[in-house]
């Protein structure tokens, strides 16, 4: 209700100084300058409504064309980790044949180990004995470790 009456108020002020100030005679009206005023003044109006129009448009495009970026990031962001779940799972299942064969070799073993106690022998498969072998210039004679790995010798 105040604000109403504030603007009636200042309505009324803006009223009473444009007609102390504006001159009493009528203003002369020049038929061809209206019109051209009037023209002016819709060209002029067209075009500041043409130019609004396009910076709205392009502040849409831009959002538009942020938002098209974020997807196609969060796109890619998905791309890659489903390709790293993929390549994760391919790691897993590697990793679970390799399991597989290292538990056959340990059964393996364990079988071979079983057949040699059956056959009652108490050294290593690989023995390993130490010779003696002179020294070829005649300063005595060398220790030589020698492996035998049960092909008998050579």
């Amino acid at each position: 209700m105040l604000t109403i009456f504030r603007r009636s108020v200042a309505g009324a002020l803006l009223f009473a100084v444009l007609a102390i100030a504006a001159p009493i005679a009528p203003a002369r009206a020049n038929g061809a300058a209206s019109t051209r005023n009037i023209l002016l003044l819709g060209g002029a109006a067209t075009y500041l409504i043409i130019q609004h129009n396009r910076k709205v448009h392009e502040k849409y495009a831009q959002y538009d064309r942020q938002q098209a970026a974020l997807s196609q990031e969060r796109n890619n962001a998905y791309a890659a980790y489903s390709q790293e779940q993929h390549a994760y799972d391919q790691e897993v299942a590697v990793n679970s044949e390799l399991k597989k064969e290292i538990a056959y070799q340990h059964e393996v073993i364990g079988q071979q180990r079983h057949q040699l106690a059956a056959l009652n022998v108490h050294r290593s498969f690989a023995d390993t004995r130490v010779s003696q072998v002179r020294n070829p210039k005649g300063r005595g004679v060398r220790q030589v470790a020698m492996t035998s790995y049960g092909w008998g010798t050579i």
